[in-house]
């Protein structure tokens, strides 16, 4: 059962799609996101985020910082800035 991700910068939706595992850059550290996580809404840092299918990753993007939505069923990224690794 995958986890939604969308992120999404000031002028549009940039990605979604479902994903078995993202990683985060939380303001506190590097946050793993799997299905049922806790809600919650997270500061997040410059850094990247990973996107897993299975145990490899399968898409890198760095973030310039923004927030970060949690459910059990979906991830929202709202990032300033957002590139490819």
């Amino acid at each position: 059962m995958p986890v939604d991700l969308e992120i999404v910068s000031p002028e549009k939706l940039l990605l979604s799609r479902p994903v078995d595992m993202v990683v985060i850059p939380a303001a506190e550290g590097e946050m793993g996101v799997l299905p049922q996580h806790a809600p919650m809404i997270v500061l997040l840092q410059e850094g990247v985020i990973r996107l897993y299918e299975g145990n490899r990753v399968t898409e890198s993007l760095r973030v310039s910082g923004g927030f970060a939505e949690v459910t059990p069923t979906r991830v929202t990224v709202l990032a300033d800035t957002v590139t490819p690794v």
